[in-house]
Formats: structure tokens, C-alpha cells, sequence
């Protein structure tokens, strides 16, 4: 995964309850984030609080925490924290969200979009909410799963873990068709 040597900023979203594998992917992966790259995170227990742990005594550190009330109240505070996180996130390859979902599944209705829906899912909300706004995305799946189909995002396997896969994600613009006239 040399691309995260080039890295800017980096943003994780992951399960609150991740499994030994999305751990040992994450304790693997968390070394290679360049020195000075910024890191956003949320303020979840699981995934985001691992990663707090980790870059704890780093200035680079960005974590967006609910609680503050700055995102409102209620459910939506979540998505909209979510949102920020990934907005925090730079486009094009100086930037990429890391994401592990507690289910390799994503829900029913979930694609690339500007608008954040996750289907219950705030790590899938966020993939999906990335992509659609023109930001990479490095995926962990368990092995034998494969990432969603989505028009206009283009995977590949970026590297293996003991338990799963990584897999890259990059948005692709769409075909447009030239006028004849």
C-alpha cells in the first residue's frame, strides 16, 4: 500500500464493535499513515477509538466528537458528524477514507451519493457518502467478500491481511456522450 506514503490527510470510519480480523487489519495498516498527515476519526467507541489511541500524542490528529453538540442532536448528529469527518478528507489521491464495517454486506439502497445514507449503517453511509463526493476510499472486507458493485467506482485489491482483503476504491467519472451537432 505505498499510496499512503502520499497521503495529505486520512479519515477512518469502522464498526464500534470491529472483529478480531478489522482489528488486526487496522493494527497493521495504522503504522504505515505518513508522519504529519492529517488523521480525522470520530468519536465512537471500536474502530474510531483505536485509532484515537494510536495517534493520540499526534498534533495531526482531527477527531470529531458528537457530544460537542456541534452536529446537532438526536440520530442525525451522527450522520452529520460523519459527513464532516469524510469533508475533512481531501479528494483526488492526497487523500483517502479507511473504512471497516462490522458487516461485509452493505445495506439495501446504499450508493455513491453527496447526500449521506447508510441504510443503518453509518460506516457504509460514509464509504458511499466519500465516493459520491469525489474522495478514495480503502476498504476492509473478510476474505471471500467482495465490495459493492457501484457505477462509477472503480476496486482493487490494494492488499491482503491475515483475515481479509483491502480493497481500493476510487470514484470514476461517468461516460458522457458527445453531441453530434
Amino acid at each position: 500500500m505505498s499510496f499512503l506514503s502520499s497521503l495529505r490527510s486520512i479519515g477512518f470510519s469502522g464498526s464500534r464493535s470491529p472483529s478480531s480480523g478489522a482489528v488486526l487489519a487496522l493494527s497493521e495498516l495504522l503504522p504505515l499513515v505518513p508522519r504529519g498527515c492529517r488523521v480525522s476519526v470520530g468519536c465512537a467507541a471500536g474502530v474510531d477509538s483505536l485509532v484515537r489511541s494510536y495517534f493520540r500524542s499526534s498534533s495531526s490528529l482531527l477527531v470529531f466528537s458528537v457530544v460537542s453538540g456541534r452536529f446537532g442532536s438526536g440520530r442525525s448528529a451522527f450522520a452529520r458528524r460523519s459527513m464532516a469527518c469524510v469533508r475533512s478528507v481531501a479528494r483526488g489521491d492526497r487523500g483517502c477514507l479507511v473504512a471497516l464495517p462490522s458487516s461485509p454486506s452493505c445495506p439495501a439502497g446504499v450508493r455513491p451519493s453527496r447526500s449521506f445514507f447508510g441504510g443503518g449503517s453509518g460506516t457504509w453511509g460514509s464509504v458511499a457518502f466519500a465516493l459520491g463526493s469525489g474522495r478514495s476510499v480503502l476498504l476492509w472486507l473478510p476474505s471471500g467478500c467482495l465490495p459493492p458493485s457501484w457505477s462509477g467506482v472503480e476496486w482493487s485489491v490494494s492488499g491482503s491481511a491475515l483475515v481479509g482483503c483491502w480493497w481500493f476504491g476510487v470514484p470514476v467519472p461517468a461516460p458522457v456522450q458527445l453531441s453530434l451537432l
